[in-house]
């Protein structure tokens, strides 16, 4: 009989993580148009945006598009892919594509860029093992780039390109952060490009003012790709123009060095009675600049540059030595996705100019390209971030990637200020990290978020900005972002639930207490009568029901973690919020059927050491007694609705647990056992749990200090 239970249990389970498992959502996204840093008639460029196939293994990526390279189309539900766009909002840790090369790429270097990625990512070619892997980073939203030998690839036949994607820096780096869930995003634009020998990166540019002219510097460096001097001298060319007459050129001669696969090169641009970029006449200057070599090879850029001066100075935004009244409108990365989703970027941010609106602030991103272009024609300030909020001081990154964010982004016009960290520890480890990035991003308008008025930063008082609500404001002015809505419970049928079980529990409680009362040496009868079958059966029932209640309040907690609290927060967590996306019905039954199932793990390594070994099922039906206080705790789910807190519930199982465990004690004491093996298995989880907090250590004084008045 009790067998025959611990299978059913064991069967459900397994269904329960089985369904999980098959119903899993993965939140879909949106296609997203993207931009580019500049165009080149020396590359041939291929572009791989647009259709994707996802995939939850490498393994099976490549098996698949093997076969479907093949004309083989049969996969089945299980080993097919899902189709995936790129760049979209979507997070996925598997993307394949397959592309053809055309055969007179093969004498030239290939660069495989891939812009806006999320997570840390590892770039396949023809292959999942190491030989096959080109390329590996830490995507942070800007552009990075892989180079590709022209003998990888296949020609005239089907390429496999393999994306895999992981959680990112930020999302493991933060408070209470992991790796889980392993999900990336790639919002930017992939293409391919054939190279010749030497080519640019990609320039920045910073511009000085001497009254009405300005000095133009356009510095990049100079990729050598076969990393021999042969090539050598390169002769360097850059025209600055108005749209239409060159006003200022500069050629420069550079000469081999041994052993350097790169080479910095700064251009300078005297303009004369330059025209400023305004808000009221976004005026963009074009910059083309070429190099070759003894060999005929060619490389060129092609990029606008507005010509500006930015500063903060008493508290003010100045733009051209005009202080500014910042009146900003901060975009969620989901209200961004959806903008960039329809591509009328130039048409909103009219609209947004109508409104009085001169600057636009990106929560936890760094803007596309294809924005910050958008913002140069248009005449609209641009705020950016740096991925980084509420992590330890002890993790926080080093100044040199903070600058390889924000140089990418300085030759926009629009481009005015970043925010280097939000919710930050005051410790002195993080009032230096303030200081050194502040340094290092560009243009130097930079700012800190803090969330109670005595953080220290280590910037100034009006850099360091309290977070009031909904919006950031200072004598500068206020940026005001869309409150998030959080609801107060995301399992819309709670509280039918939690009052049927309220009702459930009482019932069976009833019904135990009416039913016979039987001893600790009747767990071995082997024909049990009838009243005695019957009141386990009520005992089973209640054991089941109070597992369910756990399961219950621990689903409801889940759902009620407020991961958006504030606009201004928006990583975090993760992980909780997918695993709010789905059923928690589901949820909820898993969560019941693992609490059995500890239950009887706990009191199957128990029983052996009890007098006469009795069955599990039999000590656990036995031990049940002592638990008829969960009635009380069912009571407060059911009135969780009417505004009672969540922990109220929580503590009182907690506390009451507490309080009749002498009782329990007693009980196994009186049948001539001893309780310490019932101990086992709780201590086991209480150790595991203590190695995580120890591991987690800096989170925990970063909690300290943040939530302590």
């Amino acid at each position: 009989m009790f067998n025959r239970r611990i299978i059913i249990f064991l069967g459900l389970l397994v269904l329960l993580i089985g369904a999980l498992w098959w119903f899993w959502n993965n939140p879909t996204g949106v296609s997203l148009q993207a931009g580019h840093d500049g165009i080149s008639s020396g590359r041939y460029t291929q572009t791989l945006n647009g259709s994707w196939d996802r995939y939850s293994t490498l393994r099976q990526a490549w098996t698949t598009e093997s076969e479907h390279a093949q004309g083989k189309n049969g996969q089945s539900l299980l080993t097919g892919g899902r189709p995936l766009t790129i760049p979209s909002s979507e997070a996925f840790s598997i993307g394949a594509k397959r592309f053809r090369v055309p055969g007179e790429w093969s004498s030239r270097t290939m660069l495989l860029t891939l812009s806006g990625v999320q997570g840390h990512v590892i770039v396949y070619l023809n292959g999942t093992t190491s030989p096959e892997k080109i390329g590996e980073f830490e995507g942070s939203g800007g552009s990075d780039v892989v180079e590709i030998p022209a003998k990888a690839f296949h020609y005239g036949e089907d390429n496999i390109l393999i994306v895999g994607l992981s959680s990112s820096q930020e999302q493991r780096t933060m408070v209470l952060g992991s790796g889980w869930p392993e999900l990336g995003r790639i919002t930017g634009d992939i293409a391919l490009e054939a190279v010749a020998e030497t080519t640019f990166t990609a320039p920045q540019t910073s511009v000085s003012w001497n009254a009405t002219t300005a000095q133009v510097v356009v510095k990049t460096d100079l990729w050598h790709h076969s990393f021999t001097p042969e090539g050598g001298p390169w002769t360097i060319y850059g025209v600055l123009s108005d749209g239409s007459a060159g006003v200022a050129e500069q050629t420069l001669v550079v000469q081999p060095q041994e052993n350097a696969d790169h080479q910095t090169v700064a251009l300078t641009f005297a303009v004369p009675n330059a025209r400023r970029w305004t808000l009221q006449d976004p005026f963009l200057y074009q910059v083309h600049i070429t190099v070759t070599n003894s060999n005929g090879d060619i490389d060129d850029l092609a990029f606008p540059i507005g010509l500006r001066t930015m500063t903060f100075s008493s508290g003010k935004w100045v733009l051209n030595d005009q202080a500014l009244s910042i009146k900003g409108e901060a975009l969620t990365p989901e209200e961004e996705y959806k903008i960039r989703h329809t591509g009328q970027l130039d048409s909103w941010l009219k609209g947004e100019r109508s409104k009085g609106i001169n600057l636009i602030y990106f929560i936890g991103q760094s803007p596309d390209d294809l924005w910050l272009q958008a913002a140069d024609r248009v005449g609209m300030g641009v705020w950016a971030e740096l991925p980084i909020e509420a992590i330890p001081s002890s993790r926080l990154p080093q100044p040199g990637t903070i600058q390889k964010i924000s140089s990418a982004k300085i030759m926009h016009p629009s481009l005015w200020a970043w925010t280097v960290g939000k919710g930050l520890d005051s410790d002195p480890a993080a009032q230096v990290y303030f200081r050194q990035a502040a340094t290092e991003v560009q243009p130097d308008l930079a700012f800190a978020f803090k969330t109670k008025p005595s953080s220290i930063t280590g910037l100034t008082a009006e850099q360091s900005l309290l977070v009031q609500g909904n919006k950031i404001q200072g004598t500068w002015g206020q940026v005001e972002a869309e409150t998030p809505t959080v609801s107060a419970a995301a399992w819309k049928r709670e509280p039918i639930v939690s009052g049927s079980w309220a009702l459930l529990l009482i019932f069976l409680a009833w019904m135990n207490i009416r039913s016979v009362t039987w001893r600790y040496k009747e767990i071995g009868v082997s024909k049990p009568k009838r009243r005695l079958r019957k009141a386990w059966r009520w005992n089973g029932l209640f054991v089941l029901a109070r597992e369910g209640l756990i399961g219950g309040l621990i689903t409801s907690s889940l759902y009620r973690i407020p991961i958006h609290f504030s606009a201004w927060f928006v990583h975090l967590w993760p992980g909780i919020e997918l695993l709010q996306a789905q059923s928690p019905w589901l949820i909820w039954g898993m969560l019941s059927m693992s609490g059995m199932l500890l239950r009887l793990l706990q009191i199957g390594v128990a029983a052996p050491h009890l007098p006469d070994a009795p069955h599990v099922m039999g000590v656990m039906y036995w031990l049940e007694r002592r638990y008829y206080f969960s009635v009380l705790i069912a009571l407060g789910w059911a009135a969780l609705p009417w505004g009672m807190p969540i922990y109220i519930p929580l503590l009182g199982y907690l506390l009451l647990s507490c309080l009749l465990f002498p009782i329990r004690i007693h009980d196994i004491h009186r049948i001539g056992g001893r309780y310490l093996s019932l101990l086992w298995v709780p201590g086991i989880i209480a150790g595991i749990l203590l190695i995580w907090g120890s591991l987690h250590y800096a989170d925990g004084v970063y909690l300290w200090h943040i939530l302590r008045p």
